[in-house]
């Protein structure tokens, strides 16, 4: 449930979904909320069926009052779409004035993700596909003028998954991909190209039966450690574990420190860097 707030830390808006939809069935059961906690004016119907990483919000770039809200097909409605608020419409409480607009119909991974540019303004938005093998990685760039045309760019290993998740350092200079499949890859990444670099695979995907299946990640604040949350067996019905990783290692496999072991139902969850630089 991506949030967005004002310079003060005030709500501004959020997007929600009341539950998970793999059937056609409930193709746009997003809903965008306001600072008061009701529907803004045209906030129903946006596309998402209430995956983890589906949904981001980006604030468009030299404006005080549009936002994006991009949101991507992960088990139907196939495809990336994005939504237009314009907060000073409705006393400030915003309105929808675009909605839905396709700009991808295939397949895409549960794993949408955003990182500003190195001009400190722009932003890049960040997806992969899954209907088939590949390695590519789809950018859209954010600018005053608008959304760019899609960026490709094809590096480091092949993967199908549904869930590969992409996780930026704190200042932008370093990416990591993994999947609940056990792929972990490390990455260089250039904030004002848009461009990946030094893929450095730390651990393949596997084929079943896994051992490792990645749900979560994060950096550490200075970006030379990298957290993980995985379950220990395929089916999400075994121990969890949470482990560091010291990217600076030789050998960064090598390098784990287990930190927890607890349940998968007590255990597995998301981690996210605050504005404290702890990791929540």
């Amino acid at each position: 449930m991506p949030s967005i707030c004002d310079s003060l830390g005030s709500l501004l808006f959020y997007v929600s979904n009341d539950t998970v939809s793999v059937t056609t069935t409930q193709l746009n059961g997003g809903k965008i909320y306001g600072k008061d906690h009701q529907l803004i004016s045209g906030g129903d119907s946006i596309n998402s069926q209430g995956w983890y990483y589906e949904l981001i919000i980006i604030p468009a770039p030299n404006s005080n009052d549009l936002y994006y809200v991009f949101s991507i097909g992960v088990t139907s409605f196939y495809g990336i779409y994005y939504s237009v608020i314009d907060m000073s419409l409705n006393g400030g409480f915003g309105e929808v004035i675009q909605k839905n607009v396709q700009l991808q119909n295939f397949k895409c991974s549960d794993g949408l993700t955003a990182i500003k540019h190195g001009n400190g303004r722009d932003w890049w938005v960040f997806f992969r596909r899954w209907d088939s093998p590949n390695n590519t990685y789809y950018k859209y760039l954010i600018t005053p003028t608008g959304i760019s045309n899609v960026m490709m760019q094809n590096i480091g290993s092949l993967t199908s998954n549904g869930f590969s998740r992409m996780e930026f350092s704190k200042n932008g200079d370093k990416m990591m991909l993994y999947t609940v499949e056990g792929l972990l890859e490390f990455y260089d990444f250039d904030r004002c190209s848009g461009l990946l670099d030094n893929p450095q695979t730390i651990f393949p995907e596997q084929i079943a039966p896994f051992t490792r299946l990645f749900w979560s990640g994060q950096f550490s604040p200075s970006g030379n450690l990298f957290y993980t949350v995985f379950a220990a067996i395929a089916g999400f019905s075994d121990s969890c574990y949470l482990v560091q990783y010291n990217l600076d290692s030789p050998n960064i496999a090598l390098s784990a420190d287990t930190i927890f072991v607890g349940t998968l139902t007590n255990s597995m969850g998301a981690m996210k860097l605050g504005p404290d630089h702890k990791i929540y």
